[in-house]
């Protein structure tokens, strides 16, 4: 076994090297945010009785339990765990699922692994070396949360937990990051293969708080972070469970590499046909993308049944002053509470679509990267043909999934389709937004364009959280195209039209822009 582990160092330090703005980037800004949720839950409840009434209110709304749970201690470290727990577990397990996809799925797949498979490699020390640098950065992010929480007043040793709490949702999803990255030769699809796993892991921990039964939230590791229940009783045997977990899938994930060839897969890939029958550019991009969109598009759509049947009878339900409150900020004094319900979780999920409009916004990079662009662009075809063919997915890709995510809630809940599948639309320049940030970077800076692009809209879900406690206002908040979506469902806006129409022009412009920028740079294979 030592000698599949050569050269495990010295793959760390390049892993480093080429992650050395993403990785501090990434650890900053989740360690600094636990300390800012918990100062600002000071101030915007600082007696006990105003924690409990906000507690209460948290417990019989259904949208609250579905994202974050149920609150085990109305404390200021009870309530940060709860506002935290589950979206950092989210947004970790995300990060670390790209980064060990890209260290060792994506450099088989572009060649780069063969390569230094030529020197004093082992066969296991690309592995060993994506998930000692991962599961490192989610355990250092962890412990640099701790700081902060004790300094404003919060008890150490439950700090410490619900720092490696953080860590542990990171850690758990690049351990199945590390099994999906063995069962196929391409990147996308075992990168799909477990987010795929994460959502349906965070679903089970939904349904087991929304739906009464508890026993699936030990299924899962989202429901493992949560009852950790740091600040309210310190269960850290639960960790035990998190790390069972991890050291199993790395174990598996190691004896599954050695039964595959290199840049193979586990599952065959399906041979193509003897002849090629794709029409042209547009015909192999609609080959490369349909199955990942097929996907997304049963996944929204099941999302959204889902949605539809648990939001009946939410309008007698959700009737609390807190609820009330909420409604009116976002404009809806007068609407039914099952609309204010709708507007809440659909912003969410709006966001979750611009993450699956950017893996189709991606491809072509992907494509460039791997060195297939340039056999393509030494045929007949032009540069912004090949680019359109990928980018005419990212865009019609978001249509298709609102509006199965829409159509589905408004059948399953009311049955006026139109009226939510039309709010539910309302969000497409914001994601288009996102897209044409992706486009820019490809033209201008196309070997940090996933990065960056991944990066950029983590930080319109920061901003986001950060305004739901009140530490994102004015210029800071308008940063996120989703912020400037009307309510269209609760006629929150008297000319909804004007701010959907200027977020589709930056969206036209952010393209036009980065297509330009593409027709005049070389390209660049190497990721």
């Amino acid at each position: 076994m030592t000698g599949t582990m050569t050269g495990t160092g010295t793959l760390i330090r390049l892993i480093l090297r080429r992650d050395r703005v993403l990785l501090p980037v990434w650890i900053a800004i989740t360690a600094l945010l636990p300390a800012s949720i918990a100062s600002a839950t000071t101030d915007l409840y600082a007696h006990q009785a105003a924690r409990d009434s906000f507690a209460a209110a948290s417990a019989s709304n259904p949208a609250q339990l579905a994202m974050r749970g149920p609150i085990y201690d109305a404390s200021v470290g009870g309530l940060t765990a709860w506002t935290l727990g589950s979206s950092l577990a989210l947004f970790g397990g995300l990060i670390s699922i790209l980064l060990m996809i890209r260290h060792t799925r994506v450099e088989e797949e572009t060649g780069r692994r063969e390569l230094l498979a030529s020197g004093v490699i082992g066969r296991h020390a690309p592995l060993a070396a994506a998930l000692a640098v991962v599961l490192a950065a989610n355990l250092l992010l962890g412990l640099l949360s701790v700081p902060g929480l004790v300094a404003g007043g919060l008890p150490a040793g439950s700090s410490l937990l619900f720092g490696l709490s953080t860590a542990a949702g990171g850690w758990a999803f690049a351990a199945v990051a590390a099994i999906t990255g063995q069962l196929t030769a391409s990147s996308g699809t075992a990168r799909g293969i477990a987010i795929a796993a994460g959502g349906l892991l965070f679903a089970l921990r939904s349904l087991a708080d929304t739906g009464g039964i508890g026993w699936l939230a030990w299924l899962t590791p989202f429901g493992w972070v949560r009852l950790t229940r740091p600040y309210a009783g310190d269960q850290w045997w639960v960790l035990g469970l998190v790390a069972v977990f991890v050291t199993a899938l790395a174990v598996a994930a190691f004896a599954l590499s050695t039964r595959r060839d290199l840049a193979g897969g586990l599952i065959p890939a399906r041979p193509g046909p003897a002849e090629g029958t794709l029409p042209g550019a547009f015909g192999l991009a609609a080959r490369l993308h349909r199955g990942t969109l097929a996907g997304f598009t049963i996944g929204f759509g099941a999302l959204g049944a889902l949605l539809g049947v648990a939001a009946r009878g939410l309008n007698t339900q959700l009737d609390t002053p807190q609820f009330r409150e909420l409604a009116a900020t976002l404009g809806g004094a007068e609407a039914r509470l099952s609309d204010v319900f709708f507007t809440f979780v659909m912003y969410v999920l709006s966001q979750l679509v611009a993450g699956a409009a950017l893996v189709s916004a991606l491809r072509a990079r992907g494509e460039e990267a791997a060195g297939r662009a340039d056999l393509l662009l030494s045929t007949p075809v032009g540069r912004l043909r090949w680019a359109l063919s990928h980018l005419v997915f990212a865009v019609m890709s978001p249509v298709l999934l609102l509006t199965a995510l829409g159509a589905a809630a408004g059948l399953t809940f009311d049955g006026d389709v139109a009226r939510v599948t039309g709010a539910t639309l309302a969000y497409l320049p914001a994601v288009w937004t996102v897209v044409g940030i992706a486009t820019l970077l490809f033209g201008l800076l196309p070997r940090l364009t996933a990065a960056v692009s991944w990066t950029a809209l983590g930080l319109f879900l920061l901003v986001d959280l950060l305004a739901e406690f009140k530490l994102a206002t004015g210029i800071v908040l308008d940063l996120s195209p989703f912020v400037h979506v009307p309510a269209t469902l609760l006629g929150s806006a008297s000319s909804p039209a004007a701010p959907l129409l200027g977020l589709t022009i930056v969206a036209v412009a952010l393209t036009a822009a980065g297509l330009a920028f593409l027709r005049r740079r070389d390209l660049t294979p190497s990721a």
